[in-house]
């Protein structure tokens, strides 16, 4: 694996965390119950080309997913790339998110997976009966 230098890693990673404080609410953040933010790099494939780009790495604690997820930054298309983490592999989410829909999609992801607001209302009832039975 290519070593990016730490220079561009923390400059990818600061966009990123930049980014979501600017466009998502502190309390949707909040709700994704994340854990262990680091700087990383990962390897991903790029029109069929293996590539060593900079990624924030976080573990995610939400009602749809929980585990780690990777953030990348591609500065030349200006946008974000969405990773999860499964049995020690990468998985793309969303290659192509735009900057202004960074934290929707990240909420989407881990919390309602993609269901209609009134769906996941729905399934938020049921797990509170489920709590307080």
């Amino acid at each position: 694996m290519k070593r990016l230098r730490k220079k561009q890693i923390g400059r990818a990673a600061c966009t990123i965390l930049q980014q979501l404080a600017l466009t998502t609410p502190f309390n949707v953040v909040y709700g994704w119950g994340v854990t262990n933010k680091v700087v990383t790099q990962i390897e991903i494939t790029v029109d069929g080309m293996e590539r060593t780009v900079a990624a924030l790495m976080m573990d995610v604690n939400g009602f749809n997913y929980q585990g780690r997820l990777y953030v990348t930054n591609n500065r030349v298309k200006q946008t974000f790339g969405l990773y999860s983490e499964r049995n020690g592999m990468l998985h793309e989410e969303n290659e192509n998110i735009a900057f202004k829909d960074l934290g929707q999609v990240l909420d989407a992801v881990i919390e309602t997976g993609g269901m209609s607001q009134q769906e996941h209302l729905q399934r938020l009832r049921e797990y509170a009966k489920r709590l307080l039975a």
